[in-house]
């Protein structure tokens, strides 16, 4: 992986999902067998690297993250070897668990100390992700609630990333200016490329491994990965 930095930047600006928080795969086939459908967690674990493919496919070609979300949950039941009928209602019960408590809410080992490592050190961390409006609930309820400086859900914010002012935003409310700032998260799409657009410096944290060959910014594995990077340059 190209991992190399050359400045510390001032703030680090971090996605949520497949970034921070992780789907539940064990709560989601729970979720199934207790409606009647029969998935099992390594069959949803092997068919979701596939299906995060999809969701950016649709996000790169314009579409919402509503829509994305609708859809990545289908194709990820199919893939995962329900029928076509079964996975619209499977991807409804889904929407329905979401929305009281967001699917996406494990928090891999390293990931809390790791942003504590970076604040100590006195780079500022913030989240600057395309959700629902619930995120500030979300990270009291898996212990995220003080971890960073400065949160900002698209959901609240009225415009989404890729779109360069969500970043912008994000800088201003965390007290640098973006060329000072370094953003991470999962899709280049939608986060590097768009990070770059607003004049932010970019990684990419690439969890499953699906972008071998990016080489547009730094990538890395996972949040600590990336942190220790930027706490080695100290």
């Amino acid at each position: 992986m190209r991992t190399r930095f050359v400045q510390v930047p001032r703030a680090l600006l971090l996605d949520a999902g497949n970034t921070v928080v992780f789907l539940d795969i064990a709560a989601v086939a729970s979720l199934l067998g207790q409606q009647g459908w029969q998935a099992e967690p390594s069959e949803l674990a092997r068919a979701l690297p596939s299906a995060n493919q999809s969701y950016v496919a649709k996000l790169s070609d314009g579409g919402a993250h509503e829509e994305g979300w609708a859809e990545f949950m289908r194709g990820w039941l199919r893939a995962a070897g329900l029928d076509a009928a079964a996975a619209a209602a499977g991807a409804r019960a889904l929407r329905a668990e979401h929305d009281r408590f967001n699917l996406w809410r494990l928090v891999p080992e390293g990931v809390r100390e790791a942003i504590a490592a970076l604040r100590a050190a006195g780079i500022a961390v913030g989240l600057v992700s395309n959700s629902e409006g619930k995120l500030g609930a979300l990270l009291e309820r898996v212990g995220l609630g003080q971890a960073f400086d400065v949160v900002v859900d698209s959901g609240l914010e009225g415009v989404r990333k890729p779109d360069p002012e969500i970043f912008r935003r994000g800088c201003s409310r965390i007290g640098v200016s973006p060329a000072d700032a370094l953003y991470a998260g999962d899709i280049p799409e939608v986060d590097v490329h768009g990070a770059l657009g607003a004049g932010l410096r970019a990684a990419l944290v690439d969890p499953y491994g699906l972008y071998p060959d990016f080489e547009q910014a730094p990538r890395f594995a996972s949040v600590p990965e990336l942190a220790r990077a930027i706490l080695a340059l100290r």
